[in-house]
């Protein structure tokens, strides 16, 4: 970590050295261990480094940006001074500032090293236990595709404002993949994971056993009716339709340049009072928390939607500035580029319902397990087909679905959402629970 530190701090001297008015150095150093099993047999498993430095100049308040993939002082030099060079014949915008530091409270949580131990062997025998826990439950299961990564990182940042900042993270992810067959019967494909950053959180039994137990439930599907009513979201369906249109709506970026369906409607009502969501990169060992942002501030909490109503957008530096706000933390983004905007663990509030108090209430419905189409960011229509679909009836699930499409619109369906369950399940650095909506477009193929 001393070393990242003292090669940012070797990029922005020089940097300045250049002329630059300010600058900026984001650094990253990674091992990373990756195993890939493609039907039911393990075909790839490596063992790589990954380095980065992405240096931002400013010269009257034009910007230029250049990296480099070494972690090299002759390569660091030569991408600085590109950097001003660019930064001297861009246009000038008077929103280049780079931030002035803050207090940064350190997140626990975010390394674990025991992952050390964890060598390619130990990743190869997850994925093995992965194939044998989803093959030993049902014959008929098929694993196209399971993979185990363990990553751990070093990040920092650098910068003439006095911003130095470094820290180490450790990552771990594995999924599982694919169908069941019957015959000449093949059930819809399900997908499950497991993101954390802690070894003794690795739970490669429980995804692979979700995963076993979804495909063969989802054979013997029927055609369904096509009707316009009320649809049970899964977390899974839910990240697949929902959070995307969401997290668009809210970046200031996009609001600043009409792009958001969201532009100009803070404290406004935008979904059902039922619906609550928030993120916090604050979250100890969160799969998404962070101590700093990609600019080297401190990410804070964000009530998002609260009760139905949009809070507030997320803004990195050069957005905030626009608005004269200050930043919330959510500069996104790597060595290899400029700073964006992104979440880091987004929590979809849990409700009072169980999930089978949700299906009971339903006359006519169905069940959404995954979701697979088009989500206009923008506009928020969306297309599909369901996957893994099981039709409600009369308070019951009946029978897993095939060729059934649903369409609308995302924003039109927030303010009809009618009930959340109290279960919620952690999809990546998502949280989230069963979501019902009403008056949803169903066709029958």
């Amino acid at each position: 970590m001393t070393k990242i530190l003292d090669l940012g701090e070797l990029a922005v001297k020089k940097s300045l050295g250049f002329a630059a008015d300010e600058a900026e150095a984001f650094l990253t150093q990674g091992r990373e261990i990756s195993v890939r099993a493609e039907n039911n047999e393990i075909k790839v498993a490596t063992s790589q480094v990954e380095d980065g430095v992405g240096i931002r100049a400013f010269s009257n308040r034009g910007l230029g940006f250049a990296s480099v993939n070494v972690l090299n002082e002759k390569e660091i030099e030569e991408a600085a001074r590109d950097a001003v060079r660019l930064s001297q014949v861009t246009p000038r915008d008077e929103y280049n500032i780079l931030p002035e530091p803050k207090p940064i409270k350190r997140v626990p949580g975010l390394y674990d090293d025991k992952i050390e131990g964890l060598g390619l062997d130990k990743a190869i025998s997850l994925v093995e236990e992965m194939l044998a826990i989803a093959r030993d439950y049902d014959s008929r299961v098929i694993v196209e595709l399971a993979t185990f990564d363990a990553r751990v990182e070093w990040r920092g940042v650098v910068s003439s404002k006095g911003i130095r900042e470094v820290e180490e993270a450790s990552h771990f992810f594995c999924c599982i993949e694919g169908m069941a067959r019957d015959g000449e019967e093949i059930s819809s494909r399900h997908y499950r994971s497991n993101s954390t950053r802690l070894v003794d959180e690795i739970d490669v039994k429980r995804i692979a056993l979700e995963f076993a137990k979804s495909v063969v439930a989802s054979l013997g599907a029927k055609k369904g009716e096509s009707f316009k009513g009320t649809v049970i979201l899964s977390p899974n369906a839910a990240a697949e339709l929902m959070m995307r249109p969401i997290m668009h709506s809210i970046n200031a970026n996009n609001v600043q340049k009409g792009r958001s369906k969201w532009a100009g409607k803070l404290d406004e009502r935008v979904a059902s009072s039922t619906f609550s969501i928030e993120d916090n990169g604050l979250l100890g060992s969160g799969a998404g928390s962070y101590s700093f942002d990609r600019e080297g501030l401190p990410p804070t909490a964000l009530k998002i939607i609260e009760d139905g109503y949009l809070r507030t957008y997320m803004y990195n530096t050069y957005t905030a500035r626009k608005e004269g706000r200050r930043s919330t933390g959510h500069a996104s983004g790597g060595a290899r580029g400029l700073p964006s905007i992104g979440p880091t663990n987004l929590i979809v509030k849990a409700g009072d319902k169980s999930k089978d108090e949700l299906i009971s209430e339903i006359k006519e419905g169905v069940l959404v397990t995954r979701f697979a189409g088009t989500a206009n960011p923008v506009s928020g229509d969306f297309s599909g087909v369901v996957k893994g679909g099981f039709l409600i009836k009369d308070g019951e699930i009946t029978n897993p679905l095939i060729e059934t499409l649903m369409a609308g619109n995302l924003f039109e369906l927030l303010p009809r959402i009618s009930g959340i369950s109290r279960e919620t399940e952690r999809i990546e650095s998502l949280v989230a629970p069963y979501i019902r909506i009403e008056d949803v477009s169903i066709t029958s193929g």
